[in-house]
């Protein structure tokens, strides 16, 4: 599943927070927004807004981390999603 245009330009125009990291590697990996998601426990719009520039809240801070890192450390999506279901 291919990211927007739009979703794409407003992740790259974004400062560069927590949220909007994650969102740069997810648009890098092609990894889904449900995914996301479902690992952090954000709802799809909330992940939209962090990839945006809003900040994570302490709530979300440590499950986005570790997504971040599981996607800085992979080479695909698929082993990003393999990764993320082993760790749940």
């Amino acid at each position: 599943m291919a990211y927007s245009d739009t979703i794409k330009s407003t992740t790259k125009a974004a400062p560069k927070t927590l949220g909007n990291q994650l969102g740069r590697w997810a648009i890098h990996l092609d990894f889904p927004v449900i995914q996301i998601a479902n690992y952090t426990g954000a709802t799809r719009q909330t992940v939209y807004n962090w990839f945006s520039g809003r900040d994570v809240t302490p709530a979300y801070r440590t499950s986005v981390m570790s997504l971040l890192n599981i996607l800085q450390s992979s080479q695909t999506s698929e082993e990003a999603l393999r990764t993320c279901m082993k760790k749940q």
